[in-house]
C-alpha cells in the first residue's frame, strides 16, 4: 500500500487540484468552478481547477488515475470519460470502475438536438426527412471526438438512420458559434450550451432527450413526443479521486460535495446553467458506481452499432 496522507483532522493541509479534462468555459468547467468554490470553504483549503483537455477527456482522466492516492488530486469526469470511453477507446489507459474512488454525482443535463435557423427544418419530422434525403451532405458540429455532444449524436443519428459529416471543435462554445454562423447544420448540445442563445432566433430547437419538457424551452418536444423514444441520453458530471484513497479522505470530499449541493446559492447557479441536481438517493459513491456500470453497458451497444473506435 502506498504511503498516503493520514486521513485525520489535519487533512487537507495544502491546496487541492481538481483536473477538469476539458477546455475552460465548457459546461464541465463551469459546473466544477461553481461547486468547488463552496467545497473549498468546507474543506478549509483552496481547490485549484486545472484544465487538461484532450482525447475526449481521457487525457486528464488518465493523469488523475495515475496520481498519488493522497487526496490532493481529483477529476471532474462525466458520462464520456467514465462510461462511453470504455467502448470508444480500446486502448484506454484506465478502467473507470477500478482506477478511481467515486466521490459522487454532481449534476446532469439533458441533450438537445439543435439546427441552424436557415436549414429549413422547423420540426423533428422535417429534419428527419431532410437527413434521410441528404445523408452525408449534412454536417454535425460537436465539441470534440468522445465528447458528450459527439457520442449523444452517435445515438441520435443511429436512431434516425443516417450518417452526417462530423465537424469536431475544441469545445462546445466554438461548435455553437459555427452552427449559428451557418458553417454547420446541426448539433447535439447540452441545455447549458444553448441557454445564451434563447430568444435570438439563431437556432431551431428540435427535441430534448428528457422525460418531460424543460422549463427553459417549453415548446420543444421531448424525444418521445418527437417520435424518437430510443433517443435517451443525458450528460452527468461526477467527482472522482484516484483508487486507494483512504475512506476517511473520500468521506471528507463526499460530505463537502453534499454541503455544496445543499447550498441555496450554489443550487441556483447550477440551475441557471441548465443543470439538474441529484436527488438525495442519487448522491454519494454507491449510486454513482451503479450509474456508471449501467451506462458503460449501454454505451457499449451504442458505440458498437456506430462502429467507432478511437485512440486516446
Amino acid at each position: 500500500m502506498p504511503n498516503v496522507a493520514q486521513a485525520d483532522a489535519a487533512f487537507p493541509s495544502r491546496p487541492i487540484t481538481l483536473v477538469v479534462p476539458f477546455a475552460a468555459g465548457g459546461p464541465n468547467d463551469v459546473m466544477s468552478r461553481i461547486v468547488t468554490e463552496h467545497m473549498s470553504r468546507k474543506l478549509g483549503q483552496p481547490i485549484i481547477v486545472e484544465n487538461v483537455a484532450g482525447a475526449g477527456g481521457t487525457t486528464g482522466s488518465t493523469r488523475v488515475a495515475k496520481s498519488a492516492p493522497d487526496g490532493y488530486t481529483l477529476v471532474s469526469g462525466h458520462v464520456g470519460t467514465h462510461a462511453a470511453s470504455v467502448a470508444l477507446y480500446p486502448n484506454l489507459r484506465y478502467d473507470p470502475l477500478v482506477d478511481f474512488t467515486p466521490i459522487g454525482l454532481v449534476a446532469e443535463t439533458p441533450i438537445l438536438v439543435v439546427a441552424r435557423r436557415d436549414l429549413g427544418a422547423d420540426s423533428m419530422a422535417s429534419f428527419i426527412a431532410s437527413a434521410k434525403a441528404r445523408g452525408a451532405d449534412l454536417t454535425l458540429a460537436h465539441a470534440g471526438v468522445g465528447s458528450i455532444s459527439h457520442i449523444s449524436c452517435l445515438l441520435f443519428t443511429s436512431v434516425v438512420g443516417f450518417k452526417p459529416v462530423g465537424l469536431p471543435y475544441r469545445g462546445s462554445a466554438l461548435a455553437m458559434t459555427d452552427l449559428i454562423a451557418g458553417r454547420s447544420d446541426f448539433s447535439c448540445a447540452l441545455l447549458g450550451d444553448v441557454l445564451p442563445f434563447l430568444g435570438d432566433n439563431h437556432l431551431r430547437f428540435l427535441t430534448v432527450s428528457a422525460p418531460a419538457r424543460v422549463p427553459q424551452l417549453p415548446d420543444t418536444p421531448t424525444a418521445k413526443e418527437a417520435g424518437l423514444p430510443g433517443f435517451v441520453a443525458s450528460s452527468w458530471f461526477a467527482f472522482y479521486l484516484p483508487k486507494d484513497v483512504p475512506d476517511a479522505i473520500r468521506a471528507r470530499f463526499t460530505e463537502a460535495l453534499g454541503a455544496a449541493l445543499d447550498d441555496d446559492a450554489v443550487r441556483k447557479r447550477l440551475e441557471l446553467a441548465g443543470l439538474l441536481l441529484p436527488q438525495p438517493d442519487q448522491r454519494g459513491p454507491e449510486p454513482l458506481k451503479r450509474r456508471m456500470a449501467e451506462e458503460i453497458a449501454r454505451w457499449q451497444d451504442i458505440v458498437k452499432t456506430a462502429q467507432i473506435r478511437l485512440d486516446p
